[in-house]
């Protein structure tokens, strides 16, 4: 299995799981004597950056010899897309012996400490838990409050608003203001703190929208960096407090 950029230099080194030769380098070949006419023998992956070829490779459940007219693509797609940092899954017929698993794997949108405090998690675009350590805690959001359906990889956020809500936030293009941390511990009254310490109040998290954008619009008429607290609560009303 021929793996992306990332981990092209990898080590060579080689498993067997479940019956299929896994080697750790550029790519896993399937290798078996009676390898028949268009039977898989080289699965490429391409796309990954974050999780490894070969766990893509065990995830497809593909074994040597299998003929690779006969592999349904829906089932592929669907059992890597079980893998918490997949995305989208695309799969190819590389004739005579090949399949081409291309992946989109999420985005880091935020972190998140566990219940008990012990724990930090990464959570992905969709609102997936996508890694239970926050390699990227410094560039992403902090997400306070928010219920999950667990506590680990693959586990979702119960509120689909709070997911759209992070994706918004994120690609804010407001100068100097840069969003820290959402806080939806109450998500009748959201509030957004930026690194300066500005709190900005939206209100209902139904309605984050409308507020968002109201916000978006404000920015192009004032100085926000001027002001301590932006109350948008009130619809077509802004109030703001200077520091």
């Amino acid at each position: 299995m021929r793996e992306g950029k990332a981990r092209r230099k990898a080590v060579i080194r080689a498993v067997v799981v479940g019956g299929v030769l896994i080697t750790a380098a550029a790519a896993i070949t399937l290798y078996t004597p009676w390898l028949g006419l268009f039977g898989l023998h080289e699965i490429i992956v391409s796309g990954n950056q974050r999780i490894s070829a070969e766990e893509i490779g065990r995830a497809a459940d593909l074994r040597s010899g299998q003929p690779i007219l006969s592999i349904s693509r829906a089932s592929v797609a669907e059992r890597v897309g079980a893998l918490p940092w997949i995305k989208e899954t695309l799969l190819e017929r590389v004739f005579p012996h090949a399949v081409r698993i291309r992946v989109v794997e999420r985005l880091p949108i935020a972190w998140t400490e566990t219940g008990d405090g012990e724990r930090c998690l990464t959570i992905g675009e969709g609102g997936v838990v996508v890694d239970d350590t926050c390699a990227d805690r410094g560039e992403v959001l902090e997400l306070v409050g928010a219920l999950r359906t667990g506590d680990g990889p693959g586990a979702v956020l119960v509120d689909a608003h709070v997911s759209t809500l992070m994706e918004a936030v994120r690609d804010l293009a407001i100068p100097g203001v840069r969003i820290q941390q959402i806080d939806v511990s109450d998500l009748s009254s959201v509030i957004l703190y930026d690194e300066s310490g500005l709190r900005i109040l939206l209100g209902a998290i139904e309605s984050y929208t409308r507020r968002v954008e109201a916000l978006v619009a404000l920015s192009r008429k004032v100085d926000i960096r001027e002001y301590s607290s932006i109350d948008l609560r009130l619809e077509g009303e802004a109030t703001l407090v200077r520091w």
